[in-house]
Parts: C-alpha cells; structure tokens; sequence
C-alpha cells in the first residue's frame, strides 16, 4: 500500500510540472510511465490485495472466490456475517466444513461441470447457513478464466428468503380457494373474454352433458336458448331463470354471472342453483 502511495505522490507533482492546460498525450504519457496503466485505466491497483478486499466488502450481498479444488481463496464481509465466522476460518476451508455432506456434494458437482464448461450456473439451495434459520437461497456462479484458462469460482448468493415465504403463501392462499371452487355444491362455470369456458368444478361437470363442457367450449351451448345466455349477461349480477342443456335433457335454473380480472385478463364466472331442490 505505501507503493501505491508513493507512486501517487508522484504522479501529482509530474502532473503539477505540465502546467495548467495540459495536453492528453502528455497526461497519458505521464500515467504510462509512472503506473504503468494507459491513459485513465486504473486496473494496474488491482494488484493491490486491499483495494480489492474494501471493493469485495462495499458489495451488501455474500460474494465468495474459491479455486477449482474448492477451497475459498476470497470473501466479503457479507458472506462472513451469513456464515458467522472471521475471514481466516473461511479462507483455506471448503463447503464440507460448513454445510452438510450432501449439499456440498451438489455444490461440488457445480463447480466441476462450470470448470469443465467454463459457463455460468444458477443454483437453489433451501437449507441452513451456518447461525441462519432455515431459509432459501439462490447461488450465482460463474467460471473465473484467465488467458483462457479456468482458475477458480465466483459465487454471489442473494437471500430470497422473505421472497419465497410470500411466494409460498400465495400458492397455498390459491390451493385454499382453489379447493373452494371445486367443492362448492353450486356449480360454477369459469369463461373468458371470448365466451369460451376456461375452467368449471366439480358440480358443474355433473350438472351438464360432459360433451358440451369440454374447456375451448363456447359458453351459450350450455344453454337451451341463445336469448338466455344474452339476459344473463346483460343482467349485471342479478339472478336470472334460464334453461339448459344439463346431463339429463332440458332444465329449468336460476343463473348469474360475475366478472373479475385474472392475469390481465378479464374473466366470468357462472353460477347455477337448481330450483327444484
């Protein structure tokens, strides 16, 4: 670091030597000769094993770098409070001394198929960090390569823990109603914009001919007159007596139709009650 110091140092009194309106060619030759660089590049302080430890720690997310014998060459201070251990016990380690066998086995089968193919991989892992509950991951790793050549891994792991607990209660809050829809006793018919049937549950299905409730089906088949189908959508909700076409021939109902927006899209659902019951 006193190196790096130094050749600033002087880099400011050459510089200061040009005067005031110093020519480009001048400055770029200045820069080439003192650090070695080209112009404004500044890659020649990568070389500098604390600069490039301050950039790894600014990153808020564990980064890692390990060899391609998976031992952690580098780290960031992120990846050390994940893992809850000092930088000196990750260097030098490998996964099998933080995780369980398995899930460093299928790290490991990562890492050598990203060696071999010198490509990137995107892992999930759901399963416990070192002092972190139980919680899920996803792991971006990529080969490093150097003239070509692959020498080691880069890994960036990104908690979607929080994430996944909304994405997990949404699909168990649409299984929930989802069951719902297919037990209800009144039977229920789902179309979209086009009159086409998307979906229906389980009493629809007994209610009508199975050959007239095939999903793609338009809709007014179900009914014994098209004029019926028209007064039940046009009746904003209420409740309207209608025919149809149900599993044992022409049937009298009190159909009404709701309508919702579903992926973008706008949708109805058809309710039926029977009136002889």
């Amino acid at each position: 670091m006193n190196d790096v110091k130094a050749m600033i140092e002087r880099l400011k009194k050459e510089l200061d030597l040009l005067g005031d309106n110093p020519q480009q060619e001048d400055v770029s030759a200045v820069i080439t000769e003192i650090l070695g660089c080209r112009g404004c590049d500044i890659s020649c302080f990568m070389t500098d094993s604390d600069v490039f430890q301050t950039m790894l720690d600014t990153i808020p997310v564990p980064v890692y770098y390990k060899n391609t014998t998976g031992r952690y060459l580098a780290c960031n201070k992120a990846l050390c409070e994940a893992y809850g251990f000092a930088r000196t016990d990750i260097v030098g380690k490998t996964a099998y001394d933080f995780f369980p066998k398995d899930v460093a086995d299928s790290f490991a089968v990562g890492d050598k198929a990203l060696i071999h193919d010198a490509s990137e991989e995107r892992l999930e892992h759901r399963g416990r960090f070192p002092g972190m509950e139980d919680s899920f991951h996803i792991i971006h790793k990529r080969a490093f390569k150097r003239n070509g050549n692959v020498e080691g891994i880069i890994g960036v792991i990104l908690d979607m823990t929080e994430i996944k607990k909304v994405e997990d209660t949404a699909w168990a809050s649409e299984a929930f109603f989802k069951t719902l829809f297919e037990t209800a006793p009144m039977p229920i018919v789902i179309i979209n914009g086009f009159n086409m049937i998307m979906d229906m549950n389980s009493s629809a299905a007994q209610m009508f001919d199975p050959v007239a409730t095939v999903p793609g089906q338009e809709i007014s088949s179900l009914f014994r007159y098209h004029s019926d189908f028209e007064k039940v959508m046009s009746a904003d909700g209420g409740a309207i007596r209608v025919e149809i076409l149900g599993s044992a021939g022409v049937e009298e109902v009190v159909a009404m139709v709701s309508s919702n927006v579903l992926n973008g899209e706008i949708c109805y659902a058809f309710a039926f009650i029977r009136t002889d019951i």
